[in-house]
C-alpha cells in the first residue's frame, strides 16, 4: 500500500520539502509579474528593462548537462530544462514537472505525477514535443550507459535499483570485454507508468531521495531529441531542446551567451528577468568591478584585496555587500593521521604529537578561527563560522535544525576557541608525549596552493597559535606547493601535518558528509591505512575513537524512516568525532563580497543540485544593494526560515 501525498507531507516537511505545495518559486506575490519600476523589499527600484549583464572567463564545453558535472556548464541546464522538484528562495523543495509525489510504505518506491501540457522547444522557441515521463528514462538510461561517459552517472549508480548493473555491463561492452549476461535498459529502477505517471525504485530507503531531483542526471531529455542531433547534441544553443525558464538565444564561445525568457514556461509569471547576456573575457577578475563601477554591468566579485579599498570610499562602499552563506560545501582544518611527508618535517614524532588527544585538543581550543576568517571575510567573519563539520542550515527536520540535535547541540552553541583549555591540555599534551619520546616543537606541515588570500590565513593562524601556546611547543611551518595537482600531492598522499580541508554536498542528509570521515577516505586517514600506504601507524587510542565513530555511523544509517531518530544518531555520531577533537569545524562556503543588482534573497536557495544557477525568481534593480540592505534581508529571511 502506498502513503498518498497527503500522509507524505509530514515526512517531507521533516526534511525542509514543502511536498505538493502550490505557488512562486520565490515566495513572491505572482501578481508582481516583471513590474520594471516597482519597489522590491530592500526599497531599492526594480529596473524597467529587466536584463541581467555579467561577465565570464572560463568557456563551456558542452550544453549537454546529462554529460557535464561542471558549474559552467551546467548554467544552461539549470535555466533551460525543468527538474521535477525545485528549491524555492528559503530552501524547501516544491513542485516543478512533478506535481505531486508518493512514496511506498518501505521507503523503496517513489511514484511522481508529471505536469501536463509541458512542451519541449527548440532555441527559437518553435514547439517540438510534448514532455512526458518516458523523457525522464531517456534521460537516465543515457546516462548510465558507459559509451556516453557521463560524469553524473555516480549519482544514479548506487542509488537507482539496477543502475550500478546497466552501467557496468555498458562498461564491459566499452572495453571490449564479453559479461556473461546480457544487461537491458529495462532493469533500471526507472519507469514511465504511464504518460504522466513517473517511477523511481531504489535500492534502499532514502529519505533524502528528492534532494538528488535538481542534478543533472535526473534531468529529461527527449529521445527525439538525442536522434535528431546525433554526436552534435550540445555542441552549442541549436543541438538542444528546452523546456525551462529560459531559451538560448545566442552561443558565441569567448565571445557571449544570451538567455532570454521562455514565454511558454508554465510558470513565465515567476520568471521576471527578461534577458541575461554573459559576455566573455579572459580578464574577467581584474575588469569585472570597473565595469560594475561604469554601468557596464550587474554583477561583479569583490577580492579581499580589493575591499579594504571599496569600503574606505563612501561612494563605493555602499555598492558593496556578502553573499548568502551557502551550505553546499563544508571547510574545515583535518589532522593527517598517517604522515607521508619529507623527514626535514620530523612525520616520526607528528605522529606521536597527532596520536595523543590532549595535543589535539590544545590546537582545537587554541585555534582563534574567526582571526583566522577575518582575512577573507572582514567584516562577517561571525557569521561565516561552523562549530559543525555538517553546516548549519543544511538539514532540518520541520523548522529544527540538523545541527540542535542530540550532543551535536551543545557544540554548535559553543565557541572552540578557549584559552585556558588549550593551556591545560598543553601541559598534559607535554607531559604524555614526552614520556612516549617526542621533541619539541612538534613541527605541523601546513600547506597551501598558492592563493593570496590563503596564505594569509595560514599565517595569521601560525601566528595566533604560536603566540598562545608557544613556539617552543609547535612550529607551524607554511609551505606554498602550488596550484598544479594541489590535491593529488598533498592532501590525497598524506603530505600534510595540519591542512584546510573541504567537501562537498551529494544531498540534503548529513549522512552526505560521510565520505571525508569514513573508511578509505583520503582525507585524514585516521582509518587502517594498511591497504593504502602498505602501512597503518595509529596509535590503539586514536584506532578505538575511529571504531566507535565507525559504529555509531552505522547505528545512524540504519534509521531510514524517522527523521528525528535519524537525525540525533548522526548529530551523536558527529559530537563525539569533534569532542575527540578529530578535526576542527571552520566555515560553510558562500560569504564573499560582490556588487550586485540583484537580490538574491528572492531567487533559488539550494543546498545541493544545481538549483542555486537559475535565474528564475530574480530581478534586476537600478542601484547595487548595499551591505545594510543584505543585512536587513538576512534577518527576514532567517526568520522565515526559522532560524
Amino acid at each position: 500500500m502506498k502513503k498518498l501525498l497527503a500522509l507524505l507531507c509530514a515526512l517531507v516537511m521533516m526534511l525542509g520539502v514543502a511536498a505538493g505545495c502550490t505557488g512562486p518559486a520565490n515566495g513572491n506575490d505572482p501578481s508582481a509579474g516583471n513590474n520594471g519600476g516597482s519597489t522590491g523589499p530592500d526599497g531599492r527600484t526594480r529596473s524597467a528593462e529587466q536584463t541581467y549583464r555579467m561577465l565570464y572567463n572560463s568557456e563551456v564545453s558542452t550544453l549537454n548537462y546529462l554529460y557535464s558535472a561542471s558549474e559552467i556548464d551546467m548554467i544552461f541546464g539549470a535555466n533551460c530544462v525543468e527538474t521535477l522538484v525545485s528549491s524555492d528562495s528559503y530552501g524547501n523543495l516544491q513542485p516543478a514537472a512533478a506535481t505531486s509525489w508518493e512514496v511506498s510504505d518501505d521507503g523503496l518506491t517513489w511514484t511522481l505525477k508529471i505536469r501536463e501540457g509541458m512542451k519541449w522547444y527548440d532555441y527559437t522557441g518553435a514547439e517540438k514535443g510534448e514532455v512526458t515521463a518516458e523523457d525522464w528514462v531517456t534521460g537516465a538510461e543515457w546516462v548510465l550507459n558507459a559509451a556516453n561517459d557521463s560524469s553524473n552517472s555516480h549519482m544514479m549508480n548506487g542509488y537507482i535499483a539496477g543502475a550500478q548493473e546497466y552501467y557496468d555491463y555498458t562498461s564491459a561492452i566499452v572495453k571490449g570485454e564479453t559479461p556473461a549476461e546480457a544487461v537491458s535498459a529495462d532493469s533500471i529502477g526507472v519507469k514511465a507508468i504511464d504518460k504522466y505517471t513517473l517511477q523511481y525504485t531504489l535500492t534502499q530507503p532514502r529519505v533524502y531521495f528528492l534532494s538528488l531531483l535538481e542534478f543533472g542526471c535526473y534531468y529529461p531529455m527527449s529521445a527525439a531529441c538525442i536522434e535528431e542531433n546525433g554526436a552534435d547534441l550540445g555542441i552549442d544553443n541549436t543541438r538542444m531542446w528546452y523546456c525551462g525558464a529560459y531559451l538560448m538565444d545566442e552561443f558565441a564561445p569567448q565571445q557571449i551567451h544570451v538567455y532570454v525568457k521562455n514565454p511558454n514556461y508554465w510558470d513565465a509569471e515567476n520568471v521576471h528577468i527578461e534577458r541575461v547576456e554573459r559576455k566573455y573575457n579572459a580578464e574577467a577578475g581584474t575588469l569585472a568591478p570597473t565595469m560594475f563601477l561604469n554601468g557596464e554591468i550587474d554583477y561583479t566579485e569583490i577580492s579581499s584585496d580589493l575591499l579594504a579599498e571599496w569600503m574606505s570610499n563612501e561612494d563605493t562602499a555602499k555598492l558593496v555587500s556578502p553573499t548568502i552563506k551557502q551550505i553546499d560545501y563544508s571547510f574545515y582544518f583535518g589532522f593527517n593521521f598517517e604522515p607521508m611527508f619529507d623527514e626535514q618535517y620530523e612525520p616520526d614524532n607528528w605522529r606521536i604529537a597527532v596520536n595523543n588527544e590532549n595535543f589535539r585538543k590544545s590546537i582545537y581550543h587554541g585555534l582563534d578561527r574567526i582571526r583566522a576568517l577575518q582575512v577573507e571575510f572582514p567584516n562577517n567573519a561571525n557569521d561565516m563560522v561552523s562549530n559543525s563539520i555538517t553546516p548549519s542550515g543544511f538539514a532540518r527536520n520541520g523548522n529544527k535544525d540538523y545541527t540542535t540535535y542530540g550532543d551535536l547541540a551543545k557544540i554548535t552553541e559553543t565557541d572552540s576557541f578557549n584559552e585556558k583549555l588549550a593551556l591545560e591540555y598543553k601541559a598534559k599534551a607535554i607531559e604524555e608525549m614526552t614520556a612516549a619520546g617526542a621533541t619539541f616543537p612538534v613541527k605541523i606541515l601546513m600547506q597551501y596552493n598558492g592563493d593570496a588570500t590563503w596564505a594569509k590565513e595560514c599565517l595569521v593562524m601560525k601566528q595566533q597559535l604560536e603566540a598562545l601556546l608557544g613556539a617552543d611547543y609547535i612550529e607551524i611551518i607554511i609551505n606554498n606547493f602550488g596550484a598544479q595537482n594541489f590535491l593529488s600531492g598533498t592532501r590525497r598522499c598524506g603530505n600534510y601535518a595540519m591542512q584546510r580541508l573541504n567537501g562537498g554536498a551529494g544531498y540534503v542528509d548529513p549522512e552526505t558528509w560521510l565520505f571525508m570521515t569514513q573508511e578509505g577516505n583520503n582525507y585524514t586517514f585516521a582509518f587502517d591505512t594498511t591497504e593504502v600506504f602498505e602501512k597503518s601507524t595509529k596509535s590503539a587510542e586514536t584506532t578505538a575513537i575511529v571504531e566507535k565513530y565507525y559504529e555509531l555511523i552505522e547505528k545512524a544509517k540504519l534509521e531510514t524512516i524517522d527523521v528525528d531518530a535519524r537525525y540525533t544518531a548522526f548529530a551523536n555520531a558527529e559530537a563525539y568525532y569533534i569532542d575527540h577533537a578529530m578535526v576542527i569545524p571552520y566555515r560553510a562556503s558562500g560569504g564573499i563580497y560582490n556588487g550586485t543588482k540583484l537580490n538574491p534573497f528572492e531567487g533559488v536557495y539550494s543546498s545541493c543540485g544545481w538549483g542555486y544557477l537559475k535565474y528564475k525568481g530574480l530581478y534586476v534593480y537600478d542601484t547595487a544593494m548595499s551591505g545594510d540592505m543584505f543585512s536587513s534581508q538576512l534577518a527576514s529571511w532567517e526568520a522565515a526560515r526559522g532560524e
